[in-house]
């Protein structure tokens, strides 16, 4: 078996479309942190204009409901003591909303704190008047926001506050640190699985494209041991790229923008530890150390998923074309999913691959469960590899393409 698995990597670095697509693959890492270089400036002038808006727009309803008091003398007690709640809400949350636009579009480390303390004031504020029903559940809607959100968003950044730790007002932050955090990043782990898949398919489609399979098959090898040998190659071959990727990845950022706080704070649920179909527990913090090996461990059987998956419909298709059409649609499919399906579905628990988006699953953002999604796609992997291991024993490679 050591011998065929040996002779199946050398193969494959022998490969020069394999040695291109691994020299894409770290070429894309560069790329993807210039990019994210760019972006830092963009989302802290975006953000600040994005709160600009939000302050612009509750003072018009404040000016509204101030004209309303006003004009209207006949207005009921009931209808004036609401108003008056509104009109009292939407004063402070209009010096909240301008304060956050002007730290952001300062960008002053100094002042970031500013942003934490002042969201946890208005977050407090939002939940308070809408448990006295001062305004309505509408409100979080128009804001992006669940109760759940907020009360989260309370408990990180107090945690924040309370141990003095620089906050993070950007998630393109350029530190190493950071950067294991974007390395998991759902669609940045999208394109690292379509180049998994395109590594995944040559393990077999190679040499049937090329016709040795005729030589490969009449070697003293059981096609079982063929198989098996296949299989664990590329595995090797992938949980290597993506390990050195990674770990390239923090280097190379670390030695420009420095390493940054290893043990920088991210909120999640005591679900992340249970094997559950709902989000509900006690708030508990997680290292960024601790966040980053959750997210491999989970990131794993994704990879044995996608690799078996690939293998699985090239052995089927005979076809390179057809291989990369199905995989990339099937993988593809978690952005849709992400972007046009509420995070509350049940699509989110269900789909492999929607476990790609380490962080909502992680922080229990979404309709997921960390442990489902290990199972989930171990269990697809194992039931994807039988019936690949089926298939190919018994193969008429007679009508194999030539």
């Amino acid at each position: 078996m050591n011998k065929i698995i040996r002779n199946e990597i050398y193969k494959f670095f022998k490969s020069r479309k394999n040695i291109l697509i691994i020299i894409l693959f770290f070429a894309y890492l560069l790329g993807i942190n210039y990019y994210n270089s760019k972006q830092y400036d963009i989302y802290m002038r975006d953000t600040a204009k994005f709160y600009e808006g939000k302050y612009k727009r509750a003072g018009s309803i404040l000016a509204s409901n101030q004209l309303m008091l006003e004009k209207f003398e006949d207005l009921s007690l009931q209808k004036r003591e609401e108003l008056e709640r509104e009109i009292k809400f939407y004063s402070g949350e209009r010096l909240k909303l301008i304060l956050i636009s002007s730290v952001y579009e300062e960008d002053n480390p100094k002042t970031y704190e500013r942003i934490v303390s002042t969201q946890n004031s208005r977050y407090r504020d939002i939940i308070k008047n809408i448990e006295e029903n001062n305004i309505k559940e509408e409100f979080l809607n128009e804001n992006n926001f669940t109760m759940d959100d907020l009360h989260k968003g309370i408990y990180i950044n107090q945690y924040i506050l309370d141990n003095e730790i620089q906050p993070i007002i950007n998630p393109y932050t350029m530190t190493g640190a950071n950067s294991l955090v974007r390395f998991l990043d759902g669609n940045n782990l999208i394109i690292i699985m379509i180049i998994i898949a395109l590594l995944s398919m040559d393990i077999y489609l190679s040499e049937v494209e090329e016709g040795s399979y005729k030589l490969s098959y009449t070697q003293p090898y059981k096609r079982n041991q063929i198989f098996f040998g296949k299989v664990v190659s590329i595995i090797i071959i992938s949980t290597i790229l993506v390990v050195v990727g990674a770990i390239f990845n923090f280097a190379m950022v670390s030695i420009i923008h420095g390493v940054g706080n290893m043990n920088y704070p991210f909120v999640t649920t005591e679900a992340i530890n249970k094997l559950a179909f709902n989000n509900q527990g006690q708030y508990m913090i997680l290292s960024l150390v601790n966040y980053v090996i959750r997210g491999f461990i989970l990131l794993f059987p994704i990879l044995l998923f996608t690799i078996v998956l690939t293998l699985g419909i090239s052995i089927i298709t005979d076809s390179s074309g057809k291989t990369l059409g199905f995989s990339t649609m099937i993988i593809g499919l978690a952005f849709i999913l992400k972007n046009f399906v509420s995070r509350h579905s049940i699509i989110n628990l269900i789909y492999p691959y929607s476990y790609l988006y380490i962080k909502d699953v992680i922080e229990v953002n979404n309709n997921s469960n960390y442990l489902l999604g290990i199972m989930l796609n171990s269990i697809m992997a194992i039931v994807l590899f039988v019936i690949s291991y089926k298939k190919f024993i018994h193969k008429d490679f007679l009508g194999s393409r030539e």
